[in-house]
């Protein structure tokens, strides 16, 4: 049986119209090309809707036909091999089955598996795309929140030292200075590693050696580790990501970002987890984890002043990061 087809050398773009036989002895055969194959050592994708079907040679020489039903009887007929694409498609039973499993896995991750899917799409967002966004999403907030640091270049090259010890020297994390009367005492870590310290942090800061901003940075070091801004970004827009990430489209983020960063309080959990991290850091580089007890009190006072005068409607550091007394005194305690 003859099929009319069109074929591509691999050499050229140019496109050539064919006729291709399958003969009753199970050979391809294009005259045109001197093309003689036997159907086994011949590739035939498998059907997938009214896509043409590919025929690939062993040469590397390609056809494409676009007559599906003709193609399927031939191979019927010559008792040609399915490919398991084909007869999975064929099969009405697998197809109302996948769409069920479908269903039910979308249900299951915007509901229940909430915490499960965060977690899931934390580990398999590439970092890359995290780095990107993370950057944009700096720019917007040095657009809308942040302002040029004011503390002196000493006092920068002080807590650059420090950062470097905590972070090892890891060039992955970088360290910038704002200053935002918006915001108020706050420190963060964007998912790239980013890290933002406002000057109103520091100044709240009664230690010589501003170990307790050391310990702040320890703690939010804590939140990248772990991976709560992220999945706490994920979890509030669960549905969006979702899509997002089968799309391969992750671009929303550079938008929200700020936006959770600012509005979004982490669970007790999430706290006590970048405590113990905290903690532990200080630990590690034989420091006392007072001055971040002592730090905690003074963005408690700082509070309780402020209060409802704040120049913003945005939530605060310290009402995203709620200084107990426990936690206090678990700090206080080295």
């Amino acid at each position: 049986m003859t099929l009319e087809a069109k074929l591509y050398d691999g050499v050229s773009s140019q496109e050539h119209c064919v006729e291709i036989h399958f003969s009753d002895d199970k050979r391809v055969v294009i005259d045109e090309f001197n093309l003689n194959e036997p159907i086994e050592s011949v590739k035939i994708s498998s059907r997938l809707g009214n896509t043409p079907r590919v025929i690939e040679f062993s040469s590397g020489i390609r056809v494409k036909c676009e007559d599906n039903d003709t193609i399927d009887k031939i191979l019927n007929r010559l008792e040609y091999k399915k490919g398991v694409v084909h007869k999975l498609e064929s099969s009405w039973k697998f197809a109302i089955s996948s769409l069920a499993a479908i269903v039910f896995f979308t249900i299951f991750m915007l509901t229940f598996g909430a915490d499960y899917s965060a977690d899931l799409l934390a580990s398999k967002l590439p970092q890359n795309t995290l780095d990107s966004a993370s950057k944009k999403a700096l720019s917007q907030l040095d657009k809308g929140y942040l302002h040029k640091s004011n503390l002196s270049n000493e006092r920068k090259v002080e807590i650059i030292k420090l950062f470097n010890k905590l972070t090892n020297g890891d060039k992955h994390y970088k360290l910038h200075f704002r200053s935002s009367p918006k915001m108020g005492p706050n420190a963060f870590m964007l998912p790239s590693g980013d890290t933002i310290l406002l000057d109103e942090l520091v100044f709240l800061d009664k230690d010589p050696n501003l170990y307790g901003t050391l310990g702040v940075l320890a703690h939010e070091k804590g939140h990248y580790i772990y991976k709560h801004g992220l999945k706490s970004l994920i979890k509030g827009t669960i549905a969006t990501t979702l899509v997002s990430y089968l799309s391969g489209d992750v671009t929303f983020l550079a938008t929200t970002i700020p936006t959770i960063l600012i509005t979004s309080k982490y669970s007790r959990e999430n706290e006590r987890e970048a405590d113990i991290y905290a903690k532990s850091e200080l630990k590690r580089l034989k420091i006392s984890s007072k001055p971040l007890a002592n730090i905690f009190k003074e963005l408690n006072i700082y509070v309780k002043k402020r209060g409802s005068k704040s120049e913003s409607s945005l939530i605060s550091w310290v009402s995203s990061h709620p200084t107990t007394k426990s936690r206090i005194d678990y700090f206080n305690k080295d």
